[in-house]
């Protein structure tokens, strides 16, 4: 059995976040990202709780992030050239601040398939029902692995700024994986009684993937 014998907890009133700005362009195609997490009571009330972006300027973003809407939880964005050029706005409503769940979200716009494009998977089961249902064009280049754009833990960005979309909760076993789209089976399995667990992930993490796991409270962005 694998364990997670750690956190990060992100605390909105803080303001607190991770970030990081990469040197080299790598896939901007392909990647997948994969957290568990857990809910701050104030992460309901948010009107866009962030997990993951990646930003160069107010036209051009990536967001995973969790909204209020009471038709749509979980939001991925894909926004270039001051458009949105993708988007899934799932249904499932995610506020239960005492549960544990697992989150990959998976890019692949060099799939002939629009709908594989953009997935989203929570405790190992892929969403298929959106209130925003947009599919990037094969070969569509967001910004998440551009060099000189902004990767953060803890926050998103709208309208030109980073204010009132930090994320409250907790984080653990955080993967970027750079230039592969893999499916949460790579993460998380379903143990005899139907429960999905963590396991760990063997492969490999490309240009700018990492690992973060929070272990070492002095170095918390520190990449195992």
């Amino acid at each position: 059995t694998y364990f997670i014998n750690q956190s990060i907890r992100f605390n909105a009133t803080d303001t607190s976040y991770m970030s990081k700005t990469i040197s080299s362009t790598s896939s901007r195609t392909t990647w997948t990202f994969s957290t568990w997490f857990k809910l701050g009571t104030s992460s309901i009330s948010i009107s866009f709780s962030g997990l993951f972006s990646a930003v160069w300027n107010s036209s051009n973003f990536v967001n995973i992030a969790f909204s209020n809407s009471s038709t749509y939880c979980l939001d991925f964005l894909l926004y270039n050239s001051n458009s949105t050029i993708g988007r899934l706005n799932a249904k499932k409503l995610l506020r239960d601040p005492s549960a544990w769940y697992h989150l990959v979200a998976v890019l692949d716009t060099t799939n002939d398939q629009a709908n594989e494009r953009m997935r989203l998977y929570i405790n190992g089961e892929r969403l298929t029902d959106f209130s925003t249902n947009t599919t990037p064009s094969k070969d569509a280049t967001p910004l998440a692995n551009y060099a000189t754009a902004v990767h953060s833990l803890g926050r998103v960005y709208n309208a030109g700024t980073y204010s009132g979309y930090y994320y409250d909760g907790y984080m653990a076993e955080i993967h970027f994986v750079d230039g592969y789209a893999y499916g949460p089976e790579n993460f998380g399995e379903f143990e005899e009684n139907g429960i999905w667990i963590p396991k760990a992930y063997e492969g490999s993490y490309g240009t700018n993937g990492f690992y973060i796991d929070g272990r070492d409270s002095s170095d918390l962005g520190d990449d195992e």
